[in-house]
């Protein structure tokens, strides 16, 4: 039977009728006519009528399944009408295309955001949660009601601090050399060199110290407690110590938590001296400065105040490390695959939040200083 096919268009709707053998030869007539409609704007539904197909070859079976997937991929819906019973155990091997609605997004620009603000919102308020909860186990170990494993606080920092050193070190090294470069270009046109001190040793002691620390931090250590604590999850380690009575924060969040509080300042400070070291190279080297002119400058330029600053950031910033971390690896979902995603989510989410506060210290600071 020589093959035909029809379309009628009532209103938004189609209806298709193909007539005699669907079979290789007649599929590519039939695909390019279900690719159009796909793509009218004009229609919204199609259904194909099928009473009139003699045989029906796999190809137009396949043929069918893309062309749902068109329809909906569009926002529209393509099903399927008067199915032959002979053709039925053929149409249910073909994938589930046909009837589908469009899987994209359908939401607007603004209400996608909105519903991300709100989502963040909702998981700004559970890591608040897990660190008042944190605080408040920490009271009680404080006045002896509540016991961290021993040498739980010391194996940690050593993990986070001794260890991340050399690779703060020279980070805080480098960029002091930077900051000296970058200043010296400028200076240099007003005979004013010996100011390089200056600016070198504030920006590292005020802004890019703690910064720089806390970045290469929530790159390590925030990666790593989420990873640690989000493979215990789905070994079900953490279900196990909930099971035999012991608390998950006292035994695995606390002591990472009073690690990094205690390490990152002393990496911190280290990055302020070793920055500033770096800047007296390009002095010495480039600027015809003393090293005894350069160290007296940069004495007189850093208060005390500014070294507050600076630690005070680094305390900060190391809890929002070790709570962010520690939220994330407790409430991965998924196996193995989330726990990629958990420490993925944990380093951009602290890197984040690290920046958001130093803008807030930095407004504060900049603020009570002008008043």
């Amino acid at each position: 039977m020589a093959f035909e096919l029809d379309i009628e268009q009532t209103g938004d709707a189609a209806i298709i009728r193909p007539r005699g053998d669907l079979d290789l030869d007649t599929t590519a007539e039939f695909y390019e006519a279900l690719r159009k409609l796909s793509g009218n704007k004009s229609v919204t539904s199609a259904t194909l009528e099928l009473e009139g197909v003699e045989s029906l070859h796999s190809t137009a079976i396949a043929a069918m399944s893309l062309g749902g997937e068109m329809f909906a991929d569009a926002g529209k819906r393509l099903s399927i009408g008067n199915l032959r019973p002979e053709h039925a155990d053929a149409l249910r091997m073909m994938p589930a295309h046909l009837g589908r609605q469009s899987s994209k997004d359908q939401r607007g620009f603004f209400e996608r955001i909105g519903d991300a603000t709100v989502a963040g919102w909702e998981e700004l308020l559970k890591l608040n949660e897990l660190a008042f909860d944190a605080v408040t186990v920490g009271a009680l170990s404080l006045i002896g009601k509540r016991k961290m494993p021993k040498g739980s606080i010391i194996e940690q920092a050593v993990l986070m601090g001794v260890d991340a050193f050399p690779i703060v070190a020279l980070l805080a090294f480098l960029l002091g050399l930077i900051l000296a470069f970058q200043s010296a270009y400028q200076l240099q046109q007003f005979g004013a060199n010996i100011y390089v001190a200056n600016l070198v040793g504030i920006s590292m002691v005020r802004e890019f110290g703690p910064l720089v620390t806390g970045i290469v931090l929530s790159g390590r250590t925030g990666s790593a407690i989420a990873a640690e604590l989000g493979t215990m999850t789905v070994q079900e380690e953490v279900d196990a110590l909930k099971t035999m009575g012991l608390d998950p924060l006292i035994f695995l969040v606390l002591p990472r938590v009073t690690a990094l509080m205690m390490v990152q300042p002393m990496l911190t400070l280290m990055a302020d001296f070793i920055g500033i070291f770096g800047g007296m190279v390009i002095g010495t080297s480039l600027l015809d400065l003393s090293a005894n002119s350069y160290l007296e400058q940069s004495i007189q330029a850093i208060q005390i105040g500014d070294f507050f600053n600076g630690l005070s950031k680094s305390v900060v910033f190391a809890s929002i490390i070790a709570f962010t971390g520690s939220y994330t690896g407790l409430n991965i979902k998924g196996g193995a695959s989330g726990v990629g995603i958990a420490t993925t989510r944990a380093v951009v989410s602290s890197i984040f939040l690290i920046i958001f506060a130093d803008s807030l210290f930095t407004m504060a600071t900049t603020i009570s200083a002008f008043m």
